[in-house]
């Protein structure tokens, strides 16, 4: 495998990066020492690229923690001992850690210390759209946001020298767009920090009572101050003034971010973009208020350009009103723009066009064209997941009842989809046990309830959730469906594997003795082959029977994983095939199973395999009534 480019120590070679690629090159950059957090989509990639960069600097540790609030911890302890150190989480992450956040800021910073939030507009990978720059207002913390891979990489090196100065933590905030984006990006010097590291014993800083806290508080304000002030040299906001009018008005923008590519590409199409005055926000938190003030006194009218929430626009209209001039400008935002979902680039054209009074036709839809029908997420060919969801029916079919079952975060989560249809609840990390601790409590005996969730997903949360089961003896089925990877996330190892983040040896922590250190009774622990059904079917029918807090580990390793390993030895996976003489057409491998590698000849009326896609699981062998399929000898 070629290392990429981006990992050579050549100050002004100029390479196409991924975002995320981006960002890990502005930490390496920065000298960072320590860096944690767990994976989640848009994040995943930053860690994992700072992986493949350590030798740049020899002194860099990285993990990928358990979670995100012990991979905020980790990072915020590091920087304790006056190391630069980096936190990466997606959006929901930092609601996890934001317990040991929210107190960490009163504290501030020692080494440079960012905590990278990726939020996701329009749910591209994720369970809600919620906007992280007001995390910055809830704990009093700047809050930056770039706008492109080049600036993500230079802002994020500056974020560090920015904690120093200031001794505050950051916020660093991304979405998508920027995180799965590419673009063209300068490298810059590979810094190495030569100083001392070490834990200064301030106890009035570092330990959190309410008699030392009070006192943080007070200092927090004043940094907040002080960066407020700063807040107009901040180097990547920029004011483009303009003196013409359009229509006998003059026109602004204040935009920040993803959304400013877009609204200056919007006005070159336009040909308007040196005949309106554009306020680029770098920081947006807490604003520039003399950029403001300059902007105020050159339009009369202003339009907030801002995805997700009014977190610009409010400021912007707070500070108009602070200056008296809240009936002598106009502010728009989100009464042109939508407050949910990523702008589509045509949306710009169509918002600015009706903001100053520009003929725009939409291009009208082609009469003859390709509809590509739309197509659900699924679980891929060979999951041990659609295994263990096919065996869950099958015991709801024989006992004649529907189970209710609580799901977590994570591949298995496609298994609501037809034909599986088998969850009902997921909220969040760790929410399948925590959700089913209440359901339990209530439900009819005659419904059992069952907690599904995967390896990392225990690891991450579900271990509280379980010991809650166990002490206040609720009644359920705990299903963990041991892949051996964060396989929806990109592959990343987890405790469970017992590989470190730079794929050197850990130490691995086995599930079952976890779940039995959580008080799970011996007797009431199974543990099966994902892919071996008809055992399967029985220990789930097993431990559904039983009472109490049970569980059952479902194991087999990701199916994309196997394939690859399958290849890396030049071993090639099991023929599976359909005996056309046997096979009925009663289509149960296609309607109830579902494997998108078995498909249905309509001339023929018989079930086929895609021997492109088949990974040989061999679980569809068991599946079909007819014993139609089999493996090819």
């Amino acid at each position: 495998m070629t290392r990429p480019d981006f990992t050579e120590d050549e100050p002004g070679k100029k390479v196409i990066m991924l975002g995320n690629e981006a960002l890990a090159r502005g930490i390496l950059e920065a000298g960072v020492i320590v860096g944690a957090g767990y994976p989640g989509t848009p994040s995943s990639e930053i860690l994992s690229t700072l992986a493949i960069m350590k030798e740049f600097n020899p002194h860099l540790k990285l993990e990928w923690s358990i979670n995100e609030k012990v991979g905020f911890e980790t990072a915020y302890g590091a920087s304790m001992c006056d190391v630069r150190a980096v936190a990466c989480m997606k959006h929901v992450g930092v609601n996890v850690a934001s317990d040991a956040f929210m107190t960490a800021c009163y504290a501030g910073a020692r080494g440079g210390m960012v905590l990278i939030s990726a939020d996701d507009p329009n749910l591209y990978s994720s369970q809600n759209e919620q906007d992280n720059r007001y995390f910055g207002l809830h704990a009093l913390v700047p809050v930056f946001e770039p706008s492109t891979p080049q600036e993500a990489k230079d802002m994020l090196k500056y974020a560090f020298d920015f904690s120093e100065q200031f001794h505050s933590l950051v916020l660093f905030r991304t979405t998508t767009r920027l995180n799965h984006g590419r673009g063209d990006v300068s490298l810059g010097n590979i810094k190495q920090i030569d100083r001392d590291y070490s834990f200064d014993w301030d106890r009035s800083r570092w330990v959190c009572l309410p008699s030392h806290s009070r006192v943080l508080r007070v200092r927090l304000l004043e940094r907040l101050e002080l960066i407020s002030g700063f807040a107009d040299e901040f180097p990547f906001n920029s004011l483009k003034l303009s003196d013409e009018k359009i229509n006998g008005t003059k026109y602004g923008f204040v935009t920040a971010g993803i959304p400013h590519g877009h609204l200056i590409d919007a006005l070159n199409y336009f040909g308007i973009l040196d005949k309106v005055s554009i306020l680029k926000l770098g920081l947006v938190y807490p604003p520039p208020k003399k950029l403001i003030k300059k902007l105020y006194d050159n339009v009369d009218e202003i339009l907030v350009v801002e995805e997700l929430e009014p977190f610009i626009e409010n400021i912007a209209k707070q500070f108009a009103y602070e200056e008296g001039l809240s009936t002598e400008i106009l502010i728009h935002g989100k009464d042109y723009f939508p407050q949910n979902g990523e702008f589509a680039a045509e949306l710009y054209l169509e918002k600015i066009s009706d903001f100053i009074g520009i003929e725009y036709k939409k291009n009208p839809v082609p009469e003859k064209m390709l509809i590509i029908p739309p197509r659900l997420p699924i679980l891929c060919s060979g999951c041990s997941h659609r295994a263990t969801f096919y065996a869950i029916k099958q015991v709801e079919k024989k006992k004649k009842t529907k189970f209710v079952n609580s799901s977590d975060i994570g591949c298995y989560t496609l298994a609501v989809y037809k034909p599986l249809e088998g969850l009902d609840t997921e909220v969040c990390m760790g929410g399948s046990i925590g959700l089913a601790n209440g359901i339990t409590k209530v439900q009819p005996e005659g419904n059992p309830v069952l907690a599904i969730l995967g390896d990392s997903t225990f690891f991450h949360s579900g271990i509280p959730a379980l010991i809650n089961a166990v002490y206040n003896e609720n009644d359920m089925l705990v299903v963990i469906l041991d892949n051996r990877s964060t396989s929806m996330t990109g592959f990343q190892e987890n405790a469970g594997t017992g590989i470190k983040i730079d794929r050197t040896p850990g130490t691995r922590v086995i599930l079952e003795d976890l779940v039995k250190g959580c008080g799970v009774k011996e007797e009431n622990i199974w543990i099966q082959d994902s892919n071996d059904l008809n055992e399967l079917i029985n220990k789930l029918e097993e431990a559904v029977d039983r009472k109490g807090v049970r569980v059952l580990i479902s194991r087999h390793t990701c199916s994309l994983i196997e394939i690859n390993q399958m290849r890396a030895k030049q071993v090639k996976p099991p023929k599976i095939v359909v005996n056309p003489e046997k096979c009925g057409g009663c289509l149960i491998c296609v309607n109830r199973f579902g494997c998108p590698s078995i498909n249905f000849d309509e001339d023929l009326k018989k079930a086929i395999i895609d021997q492109n896609t088949c990974r040989g699981c061999k679980v569809c062998i068991d599946v079909c009534p007819q014993q139609a399929i089999s493996e090819e000898l």
